[in-house]
């Protein structure tokens, strides 16, 4: 007799139901409730990708736990990167100690999970744990040895460390100890700082209005299909970072930037001549609108001939409009010449005093007029000047 209390093996015996198709009976069934799962963790996924990307961090980090309560965890490597995603989540909210337990908890399901290293070492130099947070940048940098994120942080908490006082830094490190269980550092809330870009047929500019910083503040590293943009905001102290997945490719050599008095300006130099739809490749935009075909090629046309002007001349035109108004002014001092030919001699006289005493500007061919007195220099009322020789 099959009881409540009947161990499940033994009910199976009795109930005379080979194990192998018990098993088969339970997968199936179970199979569909899995599946729906998969798909609403998934999903949960992509909407914190879409809030995280407009600032709305708190409701990502809702929608994080979300997939994460919704995935199956058989795939480890996709549980560490739900996990890792809402560490950063964390960081933006200055919840410390929750990113690093995520960090941790990421880790121990993918070892080579690069950014959970990130941001595990982030969450402790936060916490002011910057020998502990080294120890951990040392160690992503020995799965991922050209990560310059990793080299970025690590040589920030080396110069840190080595301009601390050491006795101030023993007591430190005696003070905290590496552990999932670190106290979490009430704060406010980060400022939110907005970034932008625009583009043209070939570049795409972010802006980060940022006041006060110099250039060496600045560190930028970028691949061909990321961007990552770290400071610290001289008004208040903070680290600031912008990390983005890019939507479409870059030529990351050409990759440079510029720190004016309100803006840091970064130049990315795109791969194809199309209109990005978006930064993020986590955006909807990016991934449900098509890029649009630019106007104009990546590369501008050069001058037909050596220039310092951006903009190309004909200079063949050029030289033939330069020898037709050669022309014409030839034209014009034939016929003045010829006119002087055919006059008589009064009217030769008055066209010579007339142009010397008016400094070329007045030509009269009126002796008995020109006689009376001296002719006066008036300003011509064309912009055609013609110059006569006196004969």
């Amino acid at each position: 007799m099959i009881t409540a209390a009947t161990p499940l093996t033994d009910a199976i015996k009795l109930a005379r139901i080979p194990i192998k198709d018990f098993c088969t009976f339970s997968c199936h069934s179970l199979g569909p409730m899995k599946g729906k799962a998969a798909i609403m963790s998934k999903q949960a996924f992509e909407e914190a990708n879409e809030a995280f990307v407009d600032e709305k961090y708190e409701e990502a980090y809702e929608y994080y736990t979300k997939a994460l309560v919704n995935d199956d965890k058989i795939d480890h490597r996709n549980t560490s990167k739900i996990l890792a995603s809402r560490a950063q989540c964390s960081l933006k909210l200055k919840n410390y100690a929750d990113a690093l337990k995520d960090s941790n908890d990421a880790i121990k399901l993918d070892e080579a999970n690069i950014k959970a290293y990130i941001r595990k070492g982030v969450s402790l130099y936060n916490q002011d744990l910057k020998e502990e947070a080294l120890q951990v940048f040392v160690c992503g940098l020995e799965f991922d040895s050209a990560n310059e994120q990793l080299k970025i942080w690590q040589h920030k908490c080396e110069k840190e460390l080595a301009e601390q006082n050491p006795v101030t830094m023993i007591a430190s490190i005696e003070k905290e100890k590496l552990t999932t269980n670190v106290t979490p550092v009430p704060s406010l809330l980060p400022a939110k700082i907005k970034h932008s870009f625009y583009q043209t047929d070939s570049i795409v500019t972010i802006q980060i209005p940022i006041k006060g910083l110099k250039k060496d503040q600045v560190q930028i590293y970028s691949t061909d299909t990321t961007i990552n943009i770290h400071t610290k905001i001289p008004s208040s102290g903070q680290d600031y970072s912008l990390e983005v997945d890019l939507a479409y490719p870059i030529d990351s050599l050409r990759t440079n930037f510029n720190v004016t008095g309100s803006n840091i300006e970064t130049k990315l130099y795109k791969r194809q001549a199309i209109q990005w739809t978006s930064l993020d490749a986590q955006s909807t935009a990016a991934k449900v609108q098509p890029p649009v075909p630019m106007n104009r090629p990546l590369v501008e046309k050069v001058p037909s001939y050596p220039s310092s002007s951006l903009h190309a001349k004909n200079w063949d035109k050029l030289e033939a409009e330069i020898k037709r108004d050669e022309k014409e002014n030839k034209d014009d001092m034939g016929d003045a010449n010829a006119l002087y030919q055919d006059s008589d001699e009064n009217t030769r006289r008055a066209m010579n005093k007339s142009m010397y005493e008016s400094g070329g500007t007045c030509l009269s061919m009126n002796w008995e007029e020109v006689s009376k007195g001296r002719v006066t220099c008036e300003p011509p009322d064309v912009s055609l000047f013609i110059y006569l020789m006196c004969f």
